[in-house]
């Protein structure tokens, strides 16, 4: 159980995810056991012609198993409606098409592929050096927080999920000044970003941003997150919670951002 906190799992995928195995119902079950106040699901929307699971995600399915959770769990847990978009700079004119007629409460922003080819494959490093994959990945980052399409950036530092194994150990200052540019644009922007705790399951040793990181935006005027695990099983739920928000309090951060038809709401740990 979560207690004493507002607890929130704002990263959450379910069956409406082509890698998802659990439904909607039982993701939201297993948040009122932990003691969540909100679920946050974020489906995967690709827009690549090449994915294979491009046209997986349907929409109107989607938010019909939401309606029902929120009628069975509405006293219990606060359901929202997110979606988590891959993207890439090339069909940017797309995202923006179809999120003018899809609604949402929050829209987060992911960068898996950068040039076509897949970030976590050992085929993303095979040509690159260690300074290259990192700085060609945050370009792409750079892209999505300037496109101006999203509320949330999705487990920022995302190329350590392969990176570590390629090149060793991460050094954020070695980045620095990619960080900054990224940083800088959120704040000015509002844009929140993500502190996501599956890097911790995935054996790098630490969150998607790092705590050196997560050091850095706030320094630079950041103050907005949001919390997610990244959860495909009901078992991850609520992962590391405890350790993202320590992380946040130790840099100044005593809030998170809950979202509402794409309002956010600032919303006190305590």
């Amino acid at each position: 159980m979560i207690e004493r906190h507002y607890a929130v799992d704002y990263q959450v995928h379910s069956v409406r995810s082509h890698d998802g195995k659990f439904t909607i119902d039982q993701m939201c079950q297993r948040a009122i056991a932990l003691g969540l106040d909100e679920i946050g699901f974020t489906e995967h929307k690709d827009f690549d012609p090449d994915d294979p699971v491009v046209e997986y995600f349907d929409y109107q399915a989607y938010m019909h198993d939401v309606t029902l959770a929120r009628m069975q769990y509405g006293s219990k847990l606060k359901v929202r409606a997110g979606i988590e978009i891959d993207y890439q700079v090339w069909f940017e004119d797309k995202i923006g098409k179809y999120l003018e007629t899809h609604k949402f409460d929050f829209v987060m922003g992911c960068v898996h592929y950068v040039n076509k080819i897949k970030v976590m494959s050992p085929e993303y490093n095979r040509n690159r050096n260690a300074r290259l994959a990192y700085s060609d990945y945050f370009h792409a980052v750079r892209d999505s927080v300037l496109s101006g399409l999203f509320d949330v950036l999705g487990h920022m530092e995302y190329a350590n999920r392969a990176g570590v194994a390629a090149w060793g150990k991460y050094d954020s200052h070695a980045h620095h000044n990619d960080l900054v540019t990224i940083f800088d644009r959120m704040v000015e922007e509002d844009m929140v970003l993500e502190i996501n705790t599956a890097g911790l399951f995935h054996g790098i040793g630490a969150t998607y941003p790092c705590d050196k990181t997560l050091e850095l935006y706030a320094s630079r005027g950041g103050t907005r997150i949001s919390i997610g695990s990244d959860a495909h099983h009901p078992d991850q739920l609520g992962g590391h919670y405890l350790v993202a928000l320590e992380m946040a309090k130790a840099v100044g951060i005593n809030s998170v951002v809950t979202w509402d038809k794409r309002h956010p709401t600032v919303t006190p740990f305590h």
